[in-house]
């Protein structure tokens, strides 16, 4: 049993270094032996516990994700409306990403430079992020909580409106607080935006 304990605090140990060069550096500038060199652990270490840098790059991005589950099951036991926990995950589940030096490196690494892996990454935490809503719609479709939709294609466009509106939209205007942004969307869900035949705006 203390063996496996020491097993993962060694590979704790690589993966903290590792994550700490990524954030600094970018993956493509970073080295298995300038990880080893940072872990304090010889390069032939590194390979017991990763095959390669990028599994240990992806393990590194699979704790977050692990971490943004447990977020959002802590949020469907609070018993909020479906318009409040749609807020509630997407806003902060994509600040979280955003707000982690690490994940934002990758991000501002898919984007700058179109590097593969790191689009890839994006890719897969929006996926997950999208996933979860999906999954929320179902469930609010089977208890006559919301209209009839298609929860693939739904899920995808409040996740993306929820991304234009909080990180997107500051790179030419003023930045929206979170409660400008929790607006719009709430406006887009529970209004939409075309009137239906007949029905006016009260003046």
């Amino acid at each position: 049993m203390a063996k496996e304990t020491e097993k993962q605090q060694k590979r704790k140990q690589i993966a903290e270094a590792a994550r700490d060069l990524f954030t600094e550096f970018g993956y493509r500038a970073v080295s298995v032996a300038q990880i080893a060199e940072r872990a304090d652990v010889a390069k032939g270490t590194v390979y017991l516990y990763f095959k390669d840098k990028e599994e240990l790059f992806l393990y590194l991005v699979q704790e977050f994700i692990d971490e943004m589950g447990r977020f959002a099951h802590d949020v469907e036991q609070q018993n909020l409306s479906i318009t409040e926990q749609f807020h509630t995950v997407i806003y902060n589940l994509l600040k979280y990403r955003r707000e982690q030096k690490f994940l934002y490196r990758v991000v501002r690494e898919a984007r700058e430079t179109h590097f593969a892996l790191a689009r890839r990454v994006t890719d897969l935490l929006d996926s997950e992020i999208t996933r979860y809503i999906e999954k929320l719609l179902e469930q609010a479709v089977r208890d006559g909580k919301v209209r009839p939709c298609n929860p693939k294609v739904l899920s995808f466009v409040i996740v993306h409106i929820y991304s234009a509106l909080a990180f997107e939209w500051e790179e030419k205007h003023a930045p929206l607080d979170e409660e400008q942004v929790a607006e719009a969307v709430r406006n887009f869900l529970q209004y939409g935006l075309i009137l239906p035949d007949g029905q006016t705006q009260p003046s």
